[in-house]
């Protein structure tokens, strides 16, 4: 959403992140492992040269066992941090299956420098056909590919799992504003009643908090459903809410540009599948 709801983005750069954070976290452990310490800087050593009017001293040369100690510790670290990384890596980014429906893509909702949620989209197996005049085709690039896929009356669904705890006002407001930004005012203010008593209901102190799992179902591009964590919350039937909340995410204002650019992959991976 435009502030927390309608959501690193694709497997590369997740793992290029990791990479930098095992070795960052490497450099932090050989920091903290005994006997590997670098010499106290003193009055007569001075990276820019003399100090006090005294001529400069170069640092002691590690013996051969000190340099051992240094490469185990930074090996050690590396392996340690990497294994933390990994374990992260596959919990965030484990995907379900839903039955009749294909992962076509996700990614995270950041907020700045906060992750707010981790974001995951399934689409009915009927989309193969009707997207079919796509097959073969750059979809960012074919202006009527986002209006075919927000309108079309496949399944589709949306999975978000929160990392971190948000107000339940704010996951109220939050999503309105987003889909009211997406639809003609007249149809907002005609559903805007039914969604607040929907919203209301399924955005409680628990589905709001940190590890809960909300999932928003679409079918026949009319039907809008709410469940939190397995359990159904309400549905609404209005095909403008549908488009609009499909549009939060593949939209050309996505508030998850990673997750996009994946769920693009995703379905044209489909679309040219045999």
């Amino acid at each position: 959403m435009h502030a927390y709801l309608p959501a690193p983005r694709r497997d590369a750069p997740k793992f290029i992140l990791l990479c930098t954070a095992a070795l960052i976290g490497s450099v932090g452990i050989f920091s903290l492992s005994p006997g590997v310490t670098e010499p106290e800087p003193s009055l007569k050593y001075n990276v820019f040269g003399d100090c006090f009017g005294k001529k400069a001293t170069p640092p002691p040369t590690p013996s051969p066992v000190d340099k051992a100690k240094k490469f185990g510790a930074i090996g050690i670290g590396a392996l340690a941090t990497a294994k933390i990384a990994c374990s992260l890596f596959s919990k965030g980014g484990s995907v379900g299956k839903l039955p009749g429906q294909t992962f076509v893509g996700g990614g995270v909702r950041a907020k700045g420098p906060i992750s707010v949620y981790n974001v995951n989209m399934f689409i009915g197996n009927r989309a193969k056909s009707s997207l079919s005049a796509y097959k073969g085709k750059d979809l960012k690039k074919e202006k009527g590919f986002i209006d075919t896929f927000e309108k079309s009356g496949f399944q589709k669904t949306i999975q978000i799992k929160m990392l971190r705890s948000v107000a339940p006002s704010k996951m109220v407001s939050s999503f309105n504003e987003a889909v009211s930004s997406r639809m003609p005012k007249s149809q907002f203010d005609k559903l805007s009643s039914s969604l607040d008593s929907l919203l209301n209901k399924a955005f409680d102190k628990k589905s709001s908090s940190k590890g809960a799992q909300i999932t928003f179902s679409m079918a026949g591009g009319t039907a809008f459903s709410i469940s939190v964590d397995g359990k159904s919350k309400g549905s609404i039937w209005s095909s403008a809410l549908c488009k609009a909340f499909t549009d939060i995410y593949v939209g050309p204002k996505s508030v998850t540009p990673g997750a996009r650019e994946s769920i693009f992959s995703g379905v044209k991976a489909m679309l040219e599948k045999k």
